[in-house]
């Protein structure tokens, strides 16, 4: 069973390698390439630059703000993801009015899921997390039953993890109001930022700083997601070996 298990986190982190290596690689010909792909593409790039020319040129700030306030609060509901709204915002506004729309309705999406969390419970989260090889998760995210603010912070940095699921179980822990607001905004910032950029240079995918900021995320995701599953499987290790050592003890068997 302990190696059937090792072979599996080994086996997923491989994949994951795998897949983010490829990925890189054909980002970094892109972009050792950039030049030719931008004379090649050149009637894209600026039917994309006409776009971008029409969507400066537009009158009314505060109903496209309105629009993008719109799809946050779908998000709440949807499972749009939260790059594609901080793209969107960053594909309209200039990049620091951006950044501050999308800091604001993304907080408003993190306060709607913590509530939901609060007065409904952790949903699906609670769920997972009630499974028996998921315990010590459980455990360690809970932290003495308040809520552990480690866990909050990187669950908001890192890019695997899916946003509204923390949300709602940090609400139904009744963790600080005023604490999970600061760590939910400062986790999500750097985040938040490159998103946003990348939607200021969408309209040029050939450009240097689109394919760095792409490489950007796509290495960071990769490497959270094996550092993640990594530390999965060593904690389930000492958790089964804790339970196999009190079966002894306690002269029973536990099945794991």
């Amino acid at each position: 069973m302990k190696k059937q298990k090792r072979h599996q986190t080994n086996l997923i982190s491989g994949i994951v390698l795998l897949v983010m290596t490829a990925l890189l690689v054909f980002l970094s010909i892109i972009l050792y390439n950039h030049s030719r792909l931008e004379v090649r593409f050149d009637t894209l790039i600026s039917w994309l630059q006409e776009i971008n020319d029409a969507i400066v040129a537009l009158d009314s700030d505060v109903e496209i703000i309105l629009c993008i306030f719109a799809l946050y609060i779908a998000k709440c509901q949807l499972p749009i993801p939260m790059s594609f709204l901080c793209v969107v915002s960053g594909v309209v506004f200039p990049l620091w009015q951006a950044v501050a729309i999308n800091l604001a309705f993304s907080l408003f999406f993190f306060i709607v899921k913590y509530e939901e969390g609060r007065f409904i419970g952790g949903g699906w989260t609670g769920m997972i997390l009630g499974i028996k090889q998921l315990r010590f998760v459980r455990d360690w995210i809970q932290f003495k039953g308040t809520g552990n603010p480690y866990v909050l912070f990187v669950s908001r940095l890192v890019p695997s993890i899916p946003l509204g699921m923390v949300s709602k179980y940090y609400g139904s822990l009744h963790y600080d109001f005023v604490y999970y607001c600061c760590l939910s905004v400062l986790g999500f910032a750097p985040r938040l930022f490159i998103y946003t950029k990348i939607g200021g240079a969408i309209f040029n995918p050939f450009s240097v700083q689109f394919i760095v900021l792409l490489i950007i995320i796509v290495a960071f995701t990769g490497v959270s997601a094996i550092l993640f599953n990594v530390f999965y499987g060593i904690k389930s290790k000492q958790m089964n070996q804790t339970l196999l050592i009190y079966s002894q003890k306690e002269k029973y068997k536990i099945v794991l």
